[in-house]
């Protein structure tokens, strides 16, 4: 079955931060906030590092739940603190944000470990690509837009070349070197026009 995920913002091949739901064989919830890509179709994957509850939810269960939501303070519980069960729905057998604008069922198709040595990363850990089928699709609200964090990096990288402008020596180079890592980003999860919008801030930043 094909779904129209850009009608939450969601396009293809293009990385989003949503909100991932689990729940494991006992009842208990568990939400992280992990990039989520659409490849189309009814085709999704994510990426997962190891030791985390949601990857251990998602073995036991084959089962997760993207809720598209723009609320800081459920990225910010998501991430240092677990999620009260009062933002939950009341399902029992799945976990679901309350007051998610949107939200995809997700149904596990196969999930593969990636080393340090297949998936270079400046670390030790381990990390499973999880693909999967969707399962449903709901809209609560038609003015959710799913959170692409490149569009935060060009934000970021257009202030600082204001700074940037003003400033020498080293905090010249700080402000060079963060546009050097926003744009890494940008490369890596944005849409065209965002990288072409990045292209024109850099040119910018070398006339000083």
């Amino acid at each position: 079955m094909k779904y129209d995920l850009s009608k939450v913002g969601i396009h293809m091949n293009l990385q989003y931060e949503c909100i991932t739901t689990t729940i494991n064989s006992n009842g208990k919830k568990n939400s992280a906030p992990f990039a989520f890509i659409y490849l189309g179709e009814d085709k999704v994957m994510c990426r997962i590092f190891e030791g985390s509850q949601s990857l251990k939810n998602i073995q036991e269960t084959r089962q997760y739940v993207v809720n598209v939501t723009q609320d800081p303070i459920i990225f910010t519980k998501s991430i240092i603190d677990e999620l009260p069960e009062e933002h939950y729905t009341d399902d029992e057998d799945i976990a679901i944000l309350k007051d998610a604008g949107s939200y995809l069922i997700i149904e596990v198709d196969e999930i593969e470990m990636k080393t340090p040595e297949d998936f270079p990363i400046k670390n030790d850990t381990n990390i499973y690509f999880i693909n999967g089928t969707i399962k449903d699709f709901v809209i609560n609200d038609e003015s959710i837009k799913a959170f692409n964090r490149g569009f935060s990096s060009l934000i970021e990288s257009l202030v600082n070349c204001s700074r940037y402008k003003i400033v020498n020596g080293e905090k010249k180079q700080f402000y060079k070197d963060r546009l050097e890592e926003n744009k890494r980003i940008i490369n890596k999860v944005s849409d065209e026009n965002t990288q072409k919008a990045m292209e024109i801030l850099a040119e910018e930043y070398n006339k000083y």
